[in-house]
């Protein structure tokens, strides 16, 4: 008797779930922030009794939602393998790693919204998306400015690498050399050193020379025939 096959797991299922647990925990705080501060202002004396009212029935919809939610951690945790546990653990205490995974999300969701501009089609759809891919770039920075003050400050992990942040400029460009399509300082755990021909200014230099002289060559080629042929018609 032939069983039915158990349905095939996304390898990225484990980061996935990471991920969401990562920001599960973001809104959770969020809402222990929002109850302190009805809090606060329901054992205030001079609270005004609109505000005390509004502050009781919204700290009420707070804390119910705060259950549900970290009901809702407690079982995802509790669902992740042991390597993801793992990784769950370094990304929280880590700032930097986190912040790490927070930017490649958002130069994921850059890439997504940028590619639509291949597409001819699709160019009054880009045009109205053009201020949510400022923003998101804008954002994009922020995490990149973020990243490179942890590691000024030396909480960056070992051969931690940061990203460049975009010139918003010519984001629109889809120049193929911009910075919006490098992962560079964007990779899980410990990078390895970026390939020169990516990161190597020298090695850069290098190779526009070696293309300028593979065009000189076939260039002097070229004149040569010309000259042959002229010679060759003056001769006549």
């Amino acid at each position: 008797m032939q069983t039915k096959p158990l349905p095939r797991q996304s390898q990225n299922a484990g980061k996935d779930a990471v991920k969401e647990l990562i920001q599960l925990r973001k809104t959770r705080d969020g809402l222990k922030k929002r109850q302190h501060k009805y809090d606060a202002l329901i054992e205030d004396e001079n609270t005004p009794v609109d505000e005390y009212t509004e502050a009781k029935t919204k700290l009420e919809l707070v804390r119910s939602h705060l259950q549900e939610l970290t009901a809702k951690i407690r079982d995802k945790q509790s669902a992740l393998g042991v390597a993801d546990r793992a990784q769950l653990e370094k990304l929280l205490n880590n700032p930097f790693l986190a912040t790490q995974m927070n930017a490649l999300a958002l130069k994921q969701c850059l890439h997504d919204h940028l590619h639509q501009k291949v597409d001819a089609h699709m160019a009054a759809s880009v045009k109205s998306c053009e201020p949510a891919i400022s923003k998101l770039a804008h954002s994009y920075n922020a995490l990149c400015n973020t990243m490179q003050q942890l590691f000024d400050k030396g909480k960056a992990p070992r051969g931690a690498i940061c990203p460049k942040q975009l010139e918003l400029k010519g984001i629109f460009d889809l120049d193929v050399d911009d910075t919006i399509w490098e992962d560079i300082g964007l990779e899980e755990g410990t990078p390895a050193a970026p390939l020169p021909w990516l990161a190597d200014e020298d090695v850069h230099a290098g190779i526009k020379a070696m293309f300028e002289r593979d065009w000189c060559l076939e260039e002097e080629v070229h004149l040569q025939h010309k000259c042959h042929s002229m010679r060759f018609w003056l001769s006549e």
